[in-house]
């Protein structure tokens, strides 16, 4: 048996990852797709009566992706589950458990919509921002050697800088907390070849949610809607009648937050969008970063003559039960 086609390395998850396998003679083949790491069994298919087997490993990879907001102090984060390292093992059934097998080289591949060639920063929001004293936000880099950072706040004439680096390359995690800058008017976080982005630190509003979200450019985006439009909270009952009439069995109860942007430009609205589609969204708070579930289906991003906002509406992940009774 031979592999005659495999991904490349690094990969992109959102685009076809396949793997194709020829023996010489007819057979039935079982495929494993495990975890490099630890050799956990990802996903398994079985070929019948073939010569050659081909098929898309993507929608097996993209379950193995686990994607969580980063906490802490400013500086590298451990990028645990943001990729995927795996391989495939190919074995025909006849004789099981005695059968010759072979392995597909190990391959790594990230969690982005296209190809990526390092050194990048994987983002989909813009490079110059806002942020307001207390927030954080968190950057993801993409490097075949060691990564150096440097954070330089500027208060005023006085600039003081930070530096950050990493042991290797690969995929790396940087969390930058406003927090340990209290002074800054400006931020810069320079990650040399990767890229750079440039933070206007600006006051806390009053009522403002910060989201951050998984993006298609492989990292967690973040961004701070300013104004909360309205807040409802939805009830629904399960009644039971009984000797003494009409009960409330069980209570469930469901809060909704309409946020509004700030009016931004078309290629923020772009990056800001894929709140709506993204898999995983958190509310940021100061005690971490709580699930939620953004409702709206639909923004708008370009409206002739006319500055544009998004508006969308969020909930909580699961909804609150309250037996009363």
């Amino acid at each position: 048996m031979t592999f005659t086609q495999i991904p490349p390395e690094y990969a992109p998850l959102g685009g076809e990852l396949r793997y194709t396998v020829t023996t010489p003679e007819t057979a039935t083949l079982d495929l494993r797709i495990a975890d490099a790491g630890n050799g956990m069994l990802i996903g398994a298919k079985r070929f019948a009566g073939i010569t050659s087997a081909s098929f898309d490993a993507a929608p097996y990879l993209r379950r193995a992706v686990a994607f969580v907001p980063t906490t802490g102090s400013t500086g590298f984060h451990m990028a645990d589950g943001r990729s995927v390292a795996a391989y495939i093992e190919a074995q025909t059934a006849q004789a099981a458990g005695t059968a010759p097998s072979v392995h597909s080289p190990l391959r790594t591949f990230l969690p982005c919509r296209t190809n990526v060639t390092a050194p990048a920063l994987l983002t989909s929001m813009p490079l110059v921002r806002l942020i307001s004293h207390g927030e954080c936000d968190e950057l993801t880099l993409f490097s075949d050697e060691a990564v150096t950072v440097t954070v330089t706040a500027q208060a005023g004439t006085t600039a003081t800088a930070e530096s950050y680096r990493t042991a290797t390359g690969g995929l790396h995690v940087f969390r930058l907390d406003t927090r340990d800058f209290p002074e800054a008017e400006t931020l810069a976080v320079d990650a040399g070849a990767c890229g750079s982005v440039a933070y206007t630190v600006i006051p806390a509003f009053s009522g403002a949610q910060r989201l951050a979200w998984r993006s298609s450019a492989g990292g967690i985006e973040h961004y701070t809607f300013p104004i909360e439009k309205s807040e409802s909270v939805e009830t629904t009952r399960q009644r039971a009648y009984g000797a003494e009439g009409h009960l409330v069995a069980r209570t469930r109860t469901e809060r909704r937050t309409v946020l509004v942007s700030a009016y931004e430009p078309r290629a923020a609205l772009e990056g800001l969008s894929e709140v709506l589609s993204s898999p995983d969204v958190w509310l940021a708070g100061d005690d971490g970063y709580t699930a939620i579930d953004v409702v709206t289906e639909k923004s708008v991003l370009h409206r002739h003559g006319a500055v544009t906002c998004l508006e969308i509406e969020i909930r909580p992940k699961r909804k609150t039960g309250m037996p009363w009774n």
